[in-house]
């Protein structure tokens, strides 16, 4: 949308709830409501927000459940959102999600997101299962552009096939690609041996640091760097762990076990995020 003419700020985003969020070129600001009102949306002076619809709280509630608990203006949570707890304002939760928790504000959580929390922060966005998150704010401008989550992996190997880990050790479930950004990761990585070769309980530690960029077709670049927290001599197993893509859209630790062991292996993920909104 072009600038009204004597206005310096324009509407840039529109959310679920209906909230008009506007933009001086640079930085979001906030609307009066002679602004707001100026480029035909409708002005609340008991929250200070615009609108560009009016948000029927009683049709979404009929769509979600009845042990969602909500405090805040502007919540939005789509069809078939269920056991929710949201402590903020504008919130999203984009429909088919169950256990999830949201403090703060201008948050979202994507279709059939579970099992995960925003902890803290604003302009958050959650794309993995199970995950933590803390917004970073979004430079003020748009969600997901900056924030910090942690993710849980996990798989078993009976040989030294490369094997990807699991995302909540669900089936076919990765670590989800963002376009146009740098994600830096820390990944602590731990193979039990569970039977085989070797004595049970021997294991491997380590640590894999490093960062990925992801252009707007999705292709990455890594550069990591991996260490063994416990030597393969204190510990009986030499293990390796790797951050790499695993599909077109999706990637997350790889590890390699050891020939005639069952290892059971598990990898807490922690990813920062700096994503841009022009593409690369």
């Amino acid at each position: 949308m072009n600038y009204r003419k004597g206005y310096t700020i324009k509407p840039s985003e529109i959310s679920g709830t209906g909230e008009v969020f506007f933009t001086n070129g640079s930085v979001q600001v906030l609307a009066n409501q002679i602004v707001c009102e100026a480029y035909g949306y409708n002005y609340n002076k008991e929250s200070g927000t615009c609108s560009a619809f009016r948000y029927n709280s009683k049709l979404n509630n009929r769509l979600t459940d009845k042990n969602n608990k909500i405090n805040g203006q502007n919540n939005n949570t789509e069809k078939n959102s269920k056991n929710l707890v949201i402590i903020g304002t504008s919130n999203t939760t984009k429909g088919n999600n169950s256990n999830l928790l949201i403090t703060g504000e201008r948050n979202e959580i994507e279709t059939s997101i579970n099992n995960s929390s925003i902890i803290a922060g604003s302009l958050a966005n959650i794309v993995n299962q199970g995950s933590v998150v803390i917004g970073g704010g979004g430079f003020n401008e748009k969600i997901g552009l900056s924030q910090m989550s942690f993710v849980q992996q996990s798989n078993k190997t009976l040989d030294t096939t490369e094997t990807a880990l699991l995302t909540q050790y669900l089936p076919l479930t990765y670590i989800q690609k963002v376009a146009n950004s740098v994600i830096g990761f820390e990944a602590n990585v731990i193979g039990i041996n569970f039977g085989g070769e070797g004595e049970v309980g021997e294991y491997g530690y380590v640590q894999v640091t490093g960062a990925v960029t992801f252009t707007n077709g999705l292709n990455s670049t890594y550069h990591q760097t991996t260490t063994h927290i416990v030597a393969a001599g204190q510990s009986g197993m030499n293990i390796t762990a790797s951050m790499k893509d695993v599909t077109a859209t999706s990637f997350g630790v790889h590890v390699i076990g050891l020939a005639g062991t069952r290892i059971q292996w598990t990898a807490s993920v922690k990813l920062w995020q700096n994503k841009l909104q022009i593409t690369f």
